[in-house]
């Protein structure tokens, strides 16, 4: 069970890694100098669609590896998670569709005049009143409130968790370069992924 748990974390970090370079503002850079702005309206509905395929092999590992039980919640205590998990789902769908899904999806940069718009404006009301991240908060509940664990269920959570911790650190990055003072009072007054709790950085 071993060999299977670091296998399939150390294949999460490796599409991590890939994930993260290709999100990164070079390599947006230099897609767009190679693509011109015509073609580089496609990248982020690209990079969508290819970081949805190559995880496929990821998750796949969890399904073919050796594995055993962890535990199992039994039916009727089974229901209160399946209710968490329900609102996790809720949660990261609703966050969504506030940030806006045609953004999220990579369909609105599309339009031939997206790229001449506006600075994007910073949304913190909504479900941004109480956690930078809750598309992760969402996630998150979701995957640990599961009436069953597996160890390579176990992997798959502990790095898709660790990736949402480090993906919000370098998402901020970018948005206090993009909004300056305005994010950084924003970061200081809510928390990252855990309501009401004590700001976190």
């Amino acid at each position: 069970m071993i060999k299977s748990f670091l296998l399939i974390f150390f294949a999460f970090a490796l599409y991590g890694v890939i994930h993260s370079l290709l999100a990164s503002r070079k390599a947006k850079e230099v897609a767009e100098i190679f693509m011109g702005q015509s073609g580089f309206r496609w990248y982020r509905l690209a990079y969508n669609v290819f970081s949805f395929i190559s995880l496929l092999p990821v998750l796949a590992l969890a399904v073919i590896l050796p594995d055993s039980p962890i535990y199992e919640v039994p039916f009727p205590w089974d229901i209160p998670l399946l209710l968490l998990q329900l609102a996790g789902v809720v949660f990261s769908i609703a966050a969504s569709v506030q940030t806006g899904l045609g953004t999220l999806s990579g369909i609105t940069q599309l339009d031939k005049n997206y790229l001449a718009a506006e600075k994007d404006r910073l949304v913190t009301g909504g479900l941004y009143r109480y956690v930078r991240h809750p598309i992760y908060t969402g996630a998150i509940l979701f995957l640990w409130t599961s009436p069953q664990l597996t160890w390579n269920g176990l992997a798959l959570r502990a790095a898709f968790t660790l990736y949402f911790i480090i993906g919000g650190i370098v998402e901020e990055k970018k948005l206090v370069e993009e909004f300056g003072d305005e994010y950084r009072s924003y970061r200081m007054r809510t928390p990252m992924l855990i309501p009401w709790l004590k700001k976190s950085s």
